[in-house]
């Protein structure tokens, strides 16, 4: 039984019309900001690295290494696009809520930015191609620090640290099917954007009414590449095990560095004096390298299970806090699933609606305290997928975590996300067979 040819293809001009404002309306907020959430934990090397998956992934802990469905585009591993068939646009936006904390104060914050944007296209029986643009890293954190210069505590300094900015990335994907149910895919990203970093000084021992700060701003850009793997074994005749692997082929960057001085006033937007030290100096960015490995057992058109691992080298990548220890590999694990009622229902909604879920545990490289314990970051995931015409879907993630301890870390990050994409589908430059 092959459930796409249960759906009609639409008008192509009607659906490309649809596409093409969708297209605009979501291209807008590609060009803000990358995120406008605090997060300490993004000071890193060029920020903190974004979420490969899209929605539908989301749903599902973030698996996507072996399992595909055909109809949404699997942003993980581009060999597995070799599975659909059908032009498809999906695009998402985020809302997250977020809670952190210390020993001493806590902050609530709320915030969102895009998701992605992704359209793939079935180039020959064997080929599909995808474009798309998404976040990459995010730098957004802004802390400051008292110290007393005598013992007596009169006087005092004021350090304000502050980071800014982030990298988003264009991605062109191929997967190829190479023989029955074996894939091959590559990845081509190219990288932009800026980071600024400043760090500020105040002395209130003399009533100073300005700050002298150190200002740091770094350009982004180059190309990365991903190399994907895939295999599909049939155990029952609509029953299938899934075998995937991906991996990053890129471990610098490029970029272009600038640096001055300011002394400005306390607003901060006045400069009363500058001096540049460095003036666009070029420099290789370390980033960090990831590996997956994922297998998953899927009922077609029915359900499905799967378990993903990454480990991601950190080794190289500067920890921009002058500690000369190296940052630890990260690991990752991911399960997930999900599960559609009866596809072929007519009369019921609800059983043609595909309902998903999953988790995923991290130790992340990110050690706040200094003291060797890095912080755990673990969540659950839910999700549905309600249907439209002709193969489209409404898709709507949730996932709720926690990242660090108190007690352990120092910091500790509580987090709601909210997630909405749409997945439109079609058959373009494909004749219709009249029976």
């Amino acid at each position: 039984m092959n459930f796409i040819s249960l759906n009609k293809p639409t008008n192509i001009l009607k659906t490309l019309r649809s596409l093409l404002i969708v297209l605009f309306l979501s291209m807008a907020p590609a060009v803000w900001a990358q995120t406008i959430l605090n997060s300490p934990y993004s000071y890193l090397g060029m920020g903190e690295i974004q979420k490969s998956e899209n929605v539908t992934q989301m749903m599902m802990g973030g698996i996507g290494v072996s399992n595909s469905n055909g109809i949404y585009t699997n942003v993980v591993n581009p060999a597995l696009l070799a599975r659909n068939r059908w032009t498809n646009l999906e695009v998402g936006v985020n809302t997250e809520y977020k809670t952190l904390q210390d020993y001493r104060q806590q902050q609530k914050v709320f915030g969102g930015n895009y998701q992605s944007l992704n359209l793939t296209l079935p180039i020959t029986d064997r080929w599909t191609m995808s474009v798309g643009i998404r976040p990459h890293s995010a730098v957004e954190y802004e802390t400051r620090s008292y110290r007393r210069l005598n013992l007596l505590g009169v006087d005092s300094l004021i350090y304000s640290y502050k980071g800014s900015g982030g990298v988003s990335k264009v991605s062109i994907s191929n997967g190829v099917r190479v023989y029955k149910e074996l894939y091959v895919g590559l990845q081509m990203d190219y990288l932009f954007g800026q980071v600024n970093r400043n760090v500020a000084t105040q002395n209130m021992s003399d009533g100073q009414y300005y700050k002298v700060q150190l200002e740091d701003l770094t350009s982004y850009s180059d190309f990365q590449f991903k190399a994907g793997f895939a295999y599909r074994a049939k155990l029952k005749p609509d029953m299938f095990l899934n075998l995937g692997a991906t991996l990053d082929l890129s471990s610098t960057l490029k970029a272009n560095q600038v640096k001055r001085f300011a002394t400005m006033d306390l607003s901060g937007l006045t400069v009363i004096n500058a001096d540049t030290l460095e003036k666009s100096a070029s420099f290789v960015q370390q980033i960090p390298v990831a590996n997956r490995i994922g297998f998953s057992i899927e009922k077609a058109a029915k359900w499905m299970v799967g378990v993903d691992y990454t480990y991601t080298d950190w080794s190289k990548v500067n920890n921009n806090l002058g500690r000369s220890a190296t940052l630890p590999a990260s690991h990752k694990v991911s399960v997930g699933g999900e599960y559609i009622p009866d596809i072929e229902s007519v009369s019921n909604f609800f059983k043609r609606t595909t309902y998903r879920m999953g988790a995923s545990y991290e130790k992340t490289p990110y050690d706040f305290l200094g003291n060797g314990n890095y912080a755990v970051d673990k969540n659950l995931s839910f999700g549905v997928a309600f249907p439209l015409r002709n193969l489209s879907f409404l898709n709507l993630a949730y996932q709720v975590g926690r990242r660090g301890l108190i007690t352990e870390n120092g910091i500790e990050e509580q987090y709601h996300r909210l997630t909405i994409g749409l997945t439109f589908s079609d058959l373009w430059f494909q004749k219709q067979k009249i029976n």
